[in-house]
């Protein structure tokens, strides 16, 4: 696989411009024989700094964060040039999906990134460039092709990672006169562990969860186990129950009637309408070594000066929107 995808990228970088490059901005990044503008540049440094930042990186060391924002570009041109190498096309619902993003990424977001030099032009080609990934990604590790993740594999890591299920909860707190939150007297929770154990029996007998949630529908929750916006340790034990099982779990704070259902249930389960994700998340860091390291073996001509001016002014645009 690393072979293919270098020797492949080397031969197609070598034999024309990338056309998905064209420069809106200023060049700031030759890669190959592909022109790097200062959009796309920008863009991927905004992201970059980013992420270090909700990470507690250090954000004085900007020379790391434009060396990693340099990469990204080179995976972007490697994923433009190996798309059209390989003859790939988007579909009509890809390209539909590609405009909706723009057009919700624009309206949220087009004074910030106005400020920050980028165009809703450059916003689409990023967002284009999103899909031609997810398609590289299936056409070498999906159903049927060279390399396909095994159905095996993708379970495992389907089950090691998500959990779904339905939830009624309860609370072993109260506001108080004065709008304090306290505990419940030991009394009360008695009576709500009570009144939680009949719930449980009444699903165990065949009742709706909505039943013993006074009428009111009860959604699905579709989330990795690792997610912090439950209680510590909640997931682990909705990871642990019987499908269909109801349960009773309990944590500081609240009580919960459980139901954990199978994810893989259905032809619209959750494990059918995000499997390219389950193949990004086993396979995605391998097609993105290579469509970095490629580029750069093959060359990476800097602007370095226009690349700092380039990480100046997007960090001042992000001063100013704080």
């Amino acid at each position: 696989m690393k072979k293919l995808l270098c020797i492949s990228l080397c031969l197609v970088l070598a034999a024309a411009a990338l056309t998905g490059c064209s420069a809106v901005g200023k060049t700031v990044l030759t890669i190959g024989e592909a022109k790097v503008d200062s959009e796309i540049f920008a863009y991927y440094f905004d992201g970059v700094y980013a992420a270090t930042e909700s990470e507690g990186g250090d954000l004085l060391d900007t020379g790391k964060i434009v060396d990693a924002a340099v990469d990204k570009c080179c995976e972007y041109v490697g994923t433009v040039t190996l798309f059209a190498q390989l003859n790939l096309r988007l579909s009509v619902d890809d390209k539909k999906a590609i405009a909706d993003d723009t057009e919700d990424i624009w309206t949220l977001y087009s004074e910030y990134y106005t400020a920050a030099g980028i165009t809703k032009q450059t916003v689409h080609k990023i967002k284009e460039a999103e899909y031609m990934r997810k398609a590289l990604l299936l056409y070498y590790f999906g159903e049927g092709s060279e390399y396909e993740v095994s159905e095996e594999e993708i379970e495992y890591y389907f089950d090691l990672t998500y959990v779904e299920f339905y939830a009624v909860n309860g609370y072993f707190t109260t506001v108080d006169e004065e709008g304090n939150t306290v505990e419940l007297t030991e009394q009360a929770k008695a009576d709500l562990r009570a009144e939680f154990e009949a719930k449980r029996q009444k699903v165990a007998n065949g009742a709706e969860l909505s039943e013993v949630n006074g009428g009111n529908a009860v959604e699905p929750n579709f989330v990795a186990v690792s997610s912090t916006a439950y209680p510590e340790d909640f997931l682990a034990k909705v990871a642990e129950l019987e499908y269909d099982d109801p349960t009773v779990i309990e944590t500081t704070e609240y009580i919960f009637l459980v139901v954990r259902a199978d994810a893989k249930e259905g032809e619209n389960s959750s494990y059918s309408s995000y499997r390219t994700s389950y193949i990004e998340a086993l396979r995605g860091g391998m097609l993105t070594d290579r469509l970095v390291h490629t580029g750069k073996d093959y060359g990476v001509d800097r602007e370095n000066s226009r690349l700092d001016r380039i990480a100046d002014d997007v960090v001042d645009a992000r001063n100013e929107r704080k």
